[in-house]
């Protein structure tokens, strides 16, 4: 009986270390940060061959800052790269699991998820590599940083583990705050992105039965966001929008870079799903502006 309910124990205590994974490492790809135009043709690499998973690019798109895995320790910390010259900075080095890196709109500061104290907290550090880490927000549960509001208030995050959820978090204010679910927890919502103007969020959810990319309207002021309004048919993934906000673009599920003409205005209008090119199958994350995607690529 006893070693029955230690049996018990230890597989309870692996099954939560598991939830805390972000989903166990998938869309690592041994190759490439590759850039794609929008007819999806290779124009360009950034740094040296590798395996790289989540990425996002700096604001001004000069830089780069992408989770990478050492060769030897096997070790995932996030670096950052010229997107001209590929030039390459180690931006963490805790022996902890570091990921998401998320750019301030400012391109100032960037927050990443980190379980160097065993949950996957948030954190922040100057983009110059100046100063230490500091804890931006520590909770029981799991999370990865997806957007940093244009006026630089408010994070989106979804939790680690399944189901997902996305949250809203203010930025300032003590380090247990409390966030604001954006998606009925009874649905699983993931990868949010505010618009550029911050009017707008864009997201993957399965609160109309399936898979779709969605938005809602965002009111800056008061920190809430509105009805679903979703822009999606045959399913959708990870929403990029355009530096001006005028498309959005996603991955559907036989994993076409589709792109969707925006107007938003008192209400939201799309036109109609324009596929622009393959993306390599091990893909899950990428990012862009909309003229040029980034993505990590594997070896041929």
């Amino acid at each position: 009986m006893i070693r029955k309910l230690v049996l018990f124990f230890l597989l309870a205590a692996a099954a939560a270390l598991f939830a805390q994974q972000p989903t166990g490492a998938r869309g690592a790809v041994d190759g490439r940060l590759t850039w794609f135009d929008r007819q999806g043709k290779m124009v360009g690499t950034v740094g040296e061959r590798g395996v790289y998973r989540t990425l996002s690019v700096s604001p001004d798109g000069k830089r780069v800052a992408a989770e990478r895995t050492a060769p030897q320790t096997q070790n995932k910390d996030i670096w950052l790269f010229d997107a001209a010259t590929g030039a390459a900075t180690r931006f963490t080095s805790d022996p902890g699991w570091d990921a998401f890196p998320t750019w301030s709109p400012d391109g100032s500061r960037i927050v990443f998820t980190s379980n160097r104290s065993g949950v996957y907290n948030l954190y922040q550090k100057a983009s110059s590599g100046a100063g230490n880490e500091e804890l931006l927000y520590e909770s029981t549960e799991g999370k990865g940083p997806n957007s940093w509001s244009p006026n630089g208030k408010f994070l989106i995050y979804y939790s680690l583990g399944q189901p997902t959820h996305l949250r809203l978090l203010a930025v300032d204010g003590p380090a247990d705050r409390k966030p604001v679910p954006l998606v009925d927890p009874q649905f699983s919502s993931v990868t949010g992105k505010f618009s550029p103007d911050g009017r707008w969020i864009a997201y993957t959810s399965n609160e109309s039965g399936k898979n779709e990319v969605s938005v809602r309207p965002f009111d800056a002021a008061t920190g809430s966001a509105g009805s679903p309004v979703i822009v999606t048919s045959g399913g959708g993934r990870t929403p990029l929008w355009r530096g001006d906000g005028k498309e959005l673009f996603y991955i559907t599920q036989d994993g076409m870079a589709t792109a969707l003409e925006v107007k938003a205005g008192a209400a939201f209008q799309v036109g109609v799903p324009k596929p622009l090119f393959k993306v390599p199958a091990a893909v899950l994350f990428w990012d862009g502006d909309g003229t040029r995607f980034l993505m990590p690529v594997p070896d041929n």
